[in-house]
């Protein structure tokens, strides 16, 4: 299979597919979820705008701020991250877990499409994005991810734990089972 990574910019921003577009979890979370009514608070419309604005203005900020990882040719999956004062749900993690080591970086998104799930392109996407912070000299990547399944926008604890990170601390948070996983990227 053919396969490439390429770092988000404005050239390929348009290539995020869903539900990735259109998730503002990380970026806006008051305005992400449902409404009294079971209906998404934001037209897709007015969640991507918010998600071009926030790459955007990180990118200018920051630089690289996720990737795109591509399989013959089409996107297959996506990766987010930002430190954790240009995340705004972190607050609320920090509330209920631990809060991340501010000199790092957080992945808030690892998400492969479900046809293209289960060919080791989760770990190929995670070591780019590592490899990544490396050479820019972060001392460490953490993540939140999920103790207790799969649904979460970073995917399971598991996954992290099988590429090398290691649990800072878990809790139960509502009705699921979360953790803080950290990998050292500097001595």
């Amino acid at each position: 299979m053919s396969m490439q990574i390429k770092e988000i910019s404005a050239g390929n921003l348009a290539d995020l597919f869903s539900p990735c577009a259109e998730c503002i979890y990380w970026e806006a979370p008051e305005r992400f979820g449902l409404n009294e009514h079971g209906q998404p608070k934001g037209e897709a419309e007015t969640t991507s705008l918010i998600k071009r604005d926030w790459f955007t203005k990180t990118i200018k900020v920051i630089g690289c701020t996720g990737m795109i990882l591509y399989a013959q040719r089409e996107a297959a999956g996506y990766a987010q991250f930002a430190p954790p004062h240009l995340l705004e749900a972190i607050a609320e993690y920090s509330n209920h877990i631990s809060p991340p080591d501010p000199d790092g970086m957080v992945i808030s998104c690892l998400y492969i499409k479900p046809e293209y799930q289960r060919q080791g392109l989760g770990s190929v996407l995670l070591h780019a994005i590592v490899e990544k912070l490396r050479m820019e000299g972060y001392p460490i990547v953490q993540t939140y991810a999920r103790d207790d399944s799969s649904n979460n926008c970073s995917g399971p604890t598991e996954f992290y734990l099988q590429n090398g990170f290691s649990v800072i601390e878990s809790r139960q948070w509502e009705q699921a089972a979360f953790s803080l996983l950290s990998l050292k990227l500097i001595d």
